[in-house]
């Protein structure tokens, strides 16, 4: 195809003979091309470069003179016209096309740092002073020369200080003298000083000044500099420029015969009006800097409201940095058609870590990763501290005393950049390096860095690994929720994981970003983090994982390395808006990100891996010859538990408890240690995982099972514990004959215990609590073999006892009642002048526990308008009716240490246990008769067998009704003196 500009094909060639410094060749083609309309003017100037490149300064003066008188010379024409003048010792000239340059573009950086050079300071003009420090002062961000030149008047004594603002930073010079103070102030308040006695940092005979800006005041106030109360040329830096910035670019690649091209723009979307620069360096000599300038004046609205320039380059690709503040340039390359195989050579770790805030968090981090380097002697890394604008003294005295130390390299940001700029600017430092990004609220041990970095190469599609953590979302270890890191220890848990999962990994859906390990490949291929869609943080390691993923490269876990996490303390209450914020962005960039993620959690694909962690730090302790098989279920089963448990330790016997839980269709078996409560993973799958389980008990030091309940376990469980332990059996209600439990028929009464006939059909209509599609029979007869099997099946009471012994004739059974609390000796409640006779009711009041018989009690007391209430010491299945009688007051749930308080409160004269079951010991029962109550309750199970043993009861048939109930209780207050109700009417 014909070329339709060939012009621009000319000075293409030009510009790629510049590049290869082919300064012949570019001479050549530029006296080819200057004759010609289309692209004399630009031919000329590329002229004038060529032959300054040769060395032949007086020609270039003949060209560039040939520039200056065009009808409408350039800014950068009479720049260039000034540099030939500079370099043929004509200061004059060069001075006099150096000020035309800024009579065009008063800012103009390469025209104020050769007027400097063209300074004839023996004839001052202080107009032009005036017009040249403000242009230096203005392109002193992005152009070492014009600082250069700021420092250099200021040396000379022709302006005693001078300050610019510096990426966020207040920046500036000042002549030393032994007193004075320059001082950046803000409403009168004093941000920061500076004594002008030099320091030993300082150069040039010149005191430099380096003010960071407050992160809650930058972009919000104006700052005043002053030296000794005066403001000071510069002063004040209006807001906009005190802001951080927030440089993008956007550069387009294209590869031409020979070389490449690029088109370049940028700008700072915190500050439009600041002007970037751009720094491209190949690695092999060549540099270039690009600077974009919108004007003192101006601000585009956007990044393609900034006009590119178009930079031609050799063969090699060139790393793009923004030199303001050691950020890279986002590239944009499309993936590698084929990932390169075989065996990688590991290469030298950048240890990055970002630090703003959290003195003592920071301390600690920093203690641990210095004492960890010892550890990894013979592996080539450095520790790289990036201190990001930090506000607090503390943190700063932190990473100064680091930088004395020397143990890490420190680097400072302009001003608070944000943490994914931060780590962008760390990860484009050395670009031969593989990078581990590493909070400042973390704690590493030991070789925690070689056994990452072998994480790496463990694979040639290897592109990030994480560590496990005590709070890292998916990689939380020991409870997979997270857990404070002051709970746990990082040495014990790290090295348990290096001995345990030595050299494991697993495949991940996204890395983590607290510790994040890039493989330099990678990184090179897929770009940076994106710094402009994440800002301040949340989500951008997610988005970089993804798309890594996208590219064939594997995001792994290293599950030999456990690393602290203090977790959740940075952002404030701004944390919850940032993460909705990131995964919203996520799901439209990565729409099935989410779903993987969820897809991971819901398969659990490390679940053998933190119970094997766990199964070793449970060995740790010794072996433990008790095991408790018991679900939790609330209520006084859990109590006795638990003071059985404590009564083992207290003898020096180390229990585990196996706790069935989940479902019918997946059950499953989970071991506890109470005394090691961390512990969260060592879960069974009650079908398929018992050989496991078996295995495990047994490397425990397993010789006895104690088991108290069968609710939520399967029967091939039972048996598999019974077949290997001898075992005792603790009967806490009837789950061994009624799979209801209770012996509560469908009406909510005891059903008497008929024939299993009966049974049959009532646990269909009624249903159960056992398996599906159980038999009763079938059930008894299973149980029946079960408890023949116990060395002991103990019975809380001889009522218990003598009901279990009907269908376990066999059983051993032994009679113990539970332990109590011991407590002081009952106070009975003294007669009172009230009217009206207070019933106490202790616990949760549910169907078996007598709810219709309490509501019954109430609507008959407010039916009859009796001198009788009732206090319910707790809550009930259903409160509102009772609350709607008016004759019931509660207290709701309460801990178990509260009920004698609450007993005492409410001062009551009588109590009532309305259980319509055969209690097989009843703790609440235990309750009332600590709070000296006389008790009323039904002829019937341990109950009515404990009240006559204590003498402090009045027992009822069972299916008393609810008026005589009542008539009851008040000629028992009655009888008793107990309170002044006036005797009911009998009849």
């Amino acid at each position: 195809m014909m070329d339709t500009d060939p012009f621009a094909g000319l000075l293409a060639r030009i510009d790629a003979a510049l590049a290869n410094r082919d300064q012949q060749a570019a001479v050549a083609l530029a006296r080819q091309a200057v004759p010609t309309t289309g692209a004399g003017q630009s031919a000329l100037r590329k002229l004038v470069h060529a032959l300054m490149g040769l060395g032949q300064f007086d020609e270039a003066a003949l060209q560039a003179g040939r520039l200056v008188r065009l009808p409408t010379p350039l800014p950068d024409d009479l720049v260039l016209d000034g540099i030939v003048a500079l370099h043929r010792q004509l200061l004059p000239q060069a001075q006099a096309s150096f000020v035309r340059a800024l009579d065009l573009d008063r800012a103009h950086p390469l025209a104020a740092a050769g007027l400097w050079r063209a300074w004839a300071p023996a004839v001052p003009d202080p107009s032009l002073l005036r017009r040249l420090v403000s242009a230096l002062a203005w392109n002193a961000e992005t152009n070492d020369d014009c600082r250069s030149a700021l420092a250099a008047l200021v040396a000379a004594g022709q302006c005693p200080v001078v300050v610019f603002p510096l990426y966020g930073r207040v920046g500036g010079y000042a002549a030393p003298r032994n007193d004075g103070v320059v001082s950046l102030v803000w409403n009168g308040l004093v941000l920061g000083r500076r004594s002008l006695r030099p320091a030993p940092s300082d150069a040039g005979g010149v005191v430099a000044l380096d003010f960071p800006v407050p992160t809650a005041l930058a972009g919000h106030a104006d700052l005043h500099v002053l030296v000794d109360g005066i403001p000071v040329p510069g002063s004040p830096i209006a807001a906009e420029w005190t802001r951080a910035p927030r440089l993008v670019a956007e550069i387009v690649e294209t590869v031409e015969t020979g070389g490449r091209k690029w088109s370049v723009r940028a700008r700072d979307a915190a500050t439009p009006g600041r002007p970037v620069a751009v720094c491209l360096d190949d690695g092999a000599g060549w540099t270039r800097r690009l600077v974009f300038r919108p004007g003192p004046d101006s601000a585009p609205a956007d990044l393609h409201a900034v006009s590119p320039q178009q930079v031609s380059m050799g063969p090699a690709a060139a790393r793009p940095v923004f030199p303001g503040t050691g950020e890279p340039v986002p590239l944009s390359r499309p993936p590698s058609a084929t990932m390169v195989t075989g065996a990688i050579r590991w290469r030298p770790i950048d240890i990055i870590v970002p630090i703003y805030g959290d003195a003592v968090a920071t301390a600690a981090c920093l203690k641990a990763l210095r004492g960890s380097m010892a550890a990894t002697a013979g592996l080539r890394f450095e520790v790289i501290l990036i201190a990001d604008g930090p506000a607090d003294a503390d943190v700063t005295a932190l990473v100064d005393a680091v930088e004395s130390e020397g143990w890490a390299t420190v680097l400072r940001n302009a001003g608070n950049l944000g943490f994914v700029r931060t780590v962008n600017r760390g990860m484009a430092l050395h670009p031969d390096r593989d990078v581990v990004l590493l909070n400042a609220d973390t704690e590493v041990h030991g070789d925690w860095l070689r056994r990452l970095a072998a994480a790496a190469y463990s694979g040639d599609d290897v592109g990030t690994v994480t560590p496990l953590s005590n709070d890292a979302t998916i990689l939380s270890y020991p409870d997979p929720q997270g857990t404070n890191l002051a709970a746990v220890s990082v040495p014990l848990l790290d090295d348990l994981a290096a001995t345990t999962l030595a050299g494991r990994t697993a495949d991940l859906p996204t890395g983590i970003g607290f510790c994040f390990y890039v493989r330099r490949d990678c990184l090179d291929e897929i770009g940076y983090f994106d710094s402009e869609t994440f800002g301040q943080g949340y989500g951008e390691e997610n988005d970089f994982c993804c798309r890594a993923a996208e590219g064939g490269w594997r995001n792994i876990g290293a599950l030999d390395v456990l690393v602290g996490h203090i977790g959740g303390s940075s952002f404030g209450p701004s944390k919850a808006a940032r993460i909705a914020a990131a995964l919203d962005l996520l799901d439209r960039r990565h729409p099935d990100y989410q779903a993987q993620v969820h897809a991971f959690i819901a398969a659990d694909p490390l679940a053998s891996a933190r119970r094997a962690l766990d199964l070793a730090w449970l060995k740790l302790s010794g072996p433990r010859p008790s095991l408790v098989v018991c679900p939790k279920l609330g209520g006084g089963t859990d109590r006795f538990v638990d003071q059985q448990v404590a009564a083992l330790t207290a003898q020096g016997i180390r229990v585990l408890l196996l706790r069935p839980e989940g479902t019918a269709a997946a059950p499953r078996l989970r071991l506890e240690a109470p005394d090691v409560p961390l512990l969260r993973s060592v879960i069974y799958d009650a079908d398929t995982g018992l050989a496991d389980l078996i295995r495990d008990l047994r490397s425990l030091g397993v010789e006895r099972v104690i088991l108290h309940h069968v609710i939520r376990a399967t029967d091939a469980t039972l048996v598999a514990l019974a077949d290997h332990w001898p075992y005792d059996v603790h009967v806490h209600d009837y789950v061994w004959i009624c799979p209801r439990i209770d012996l509560i028929d469908g009406n909510g009464r005891y059903c008497g215990e008929p024939a299993v006939t009966v049974c049959e059909t009532c646990i269909r209509a009624n249903g159960h609590r056992l398996r599906p599609g159980l038999s009763a029979a079938a059930w008894r007869r299973f149980a029946s073999d079960l408890l023949a099997g116990a060395r002991r099946v103990v019975c809380p009471s001889q009522d218990t006892a003598r009901r279990m012994a009907t269908y376990v004739p066999q059983a051993r059974m032994v009679v113990e009642a539970h332990p109590e609390t011991p407590s002081a000796p009952p106070t009975p409640v003294a007669g009172d002048s009230s009217s009206v006779t207070r019933i106490a009711i202790v616990g949760a009041i549910g169907r078996s526990k007598g709810y219709e018989v309490l509501l019954s009690c109430a609507r008959d007391a407010a039916a009859r308008d009796l001198a009788l209430e009732f206090r319910l010491i707790g809550y009930s299945q259903d409160d509102q009716p009772l609350l709607e009688t008016g004759r019931v007051l509660l207290t709701g749930q309460y801990a178990e240490g509260e009920v004698a308080a609450l007993l005492q409160a409410a001062n009551c004269h009588l109590g009532l246990l309305p259980s319509v079951w055969p209690e097989t010991w009843c703790y609440t029962l235990s309750r009332m008769l600590d709070g000296g109550l006389t008790i009323a309750a039904f002829d019937l199970g341990a109950q009515a067998e404990r009240l006559r043993a204590r003498g402090a009861g009045m027992l009822m048939p069972l299916g008393t009704t609810a008026p005589r109930i009542n008539d009851a209780l008040l000629e028992l207050a009655r009888r008793k003196r107990l309170a002044s109700a006036a005797p009911p009417v009998i009849g």
